[in-house]
């Protein structure tokens, strides 16, 4: 008694301690259970610009709609993170690139020069086929990784008439199948002559392919197609402008099993050594693509 009686004053001050530390631990365990507190780190937002330029014909929709399911996926696991995916024409590249560089380009052939100066180095660390990794390269280094690709079929209602072939005057070379072929101004033109039986024979796209099956499958058209082998230059790329982790992230997402997969819902495909169909035409073109040559993105 003598102890407490000349210590007092602290014990008082222990005994208020105690207590105060036990309600302050449980009453703030109990806001942490309602989840009334929660110190969130400082989230710091970017916005991510993805400049997509179309540059052959079929499929462009089904490109930037595949571009957007790989941003989402991103946007999700990544907080703070979003992307402005806009479409560029190619004409319209160089004027849009004296103002300002997106932080990753969506690009396929016939303007790899006038982006070439503005890509980084990539490792290649990638499951991407040898040829496509080479044609995305630029005296020995890896600029642009491939990450879809299509092919050429030639669609036919007489296979004696005479070729006529879409693309010629634009940036994919499908003319190089037929040196004299009789060239149509406008791609779309030119299957609507097809499928309106003014031309006989058309090479086409994977879009045109999948048109036109439907067609023959209501009977509106009966045309035999056939994979082209030997040469594509349908492929789309992507490289990035600076060393930042999540569009080197990006870029990952594009070329990786789980959404190469998903290119058999644009009837588009992979850049990988996995082959996405089994039978059929897209089989048949698969095949083709396989052992086709392919130019390199950025050389003309």
């Amino acid at each position: 008694m003598k102890f407490i009686k000349n210590h007092l004053k602290f014990v008082i001050c222990m005994v208020v301690i105690v207590i105060l530390s036990v309600y302050t631990l449980t009453f703030g365990i109990k806001l942490a259970l309602n989840n009334e507190i929660f110190t969130k780190p400082k989230v710091v937002t970017k916005i991510y610009s993805v400049w997509h330029i179309e540059t052959f014909e079929g499929g462009g929709k089904s490109r930037i709609l595949f571009l957007k399911d790989i941003a989402k996926n991103i946007e999700k696991q990544n907080i703070g993170v979003l992307f402005n995916i806009k479409q560029i024409s190619p004409e319209n590249l160089e004027n849009e690139l004296k103002d300002n560089k997106p932080d990753i380009f969506s690009f396929g052939y016939g303007v790899g020069d006038k982006i070439l100066p503005y890509l980084i180095n990539l490792d290649n660390t990638y499951s991407v086929r040898d040829s496509l990794i080479e044609s995305g390269s630029f005296n020995a280094k890896l600029y642009a990784i491939p990450y879809m690709v299509s092919g050429y079929a030639l669609l036919t209602h007489s296979p004696e008439s005479v070729y006529t072939v879409y693309g010629e005057n634009g940036y994919t070379k499908a003319s190089i199948f037929n040196k004299s072929a009789t060239s149509i101004n406008g791609q779309y033109e030119a299957y609507k002559r097809f499928v309106n039986n003014k031309n006989y024979n058309l090479i086409g796209t994977a879009r045109d392919v999948f048109r036109v099956e439907n067609l023959n499958n209501i009977g509106r058209t009966n045309a035999t197609i056939s994979a082209l082998t030997g040469y594509t230059d349908l492929i789309q790329y992507a490289g990035i402008t600076s060393c930042d982790y999540i569009a080197k992230l990006f870029i990952e997402n594009l070329v990786n099993k789980e959404n190469q997969l998903k290119l058999t819902d644009y009837f588009l495909f992979s850049s990988l050594h996995t082959k996405l169909y089994t039978n059929g035409i897209y089989n048949d073109m698969e095949n083709a693509i396989f052992s086709a040559e392919i130019p390199n993105v950025f050389y003309e």
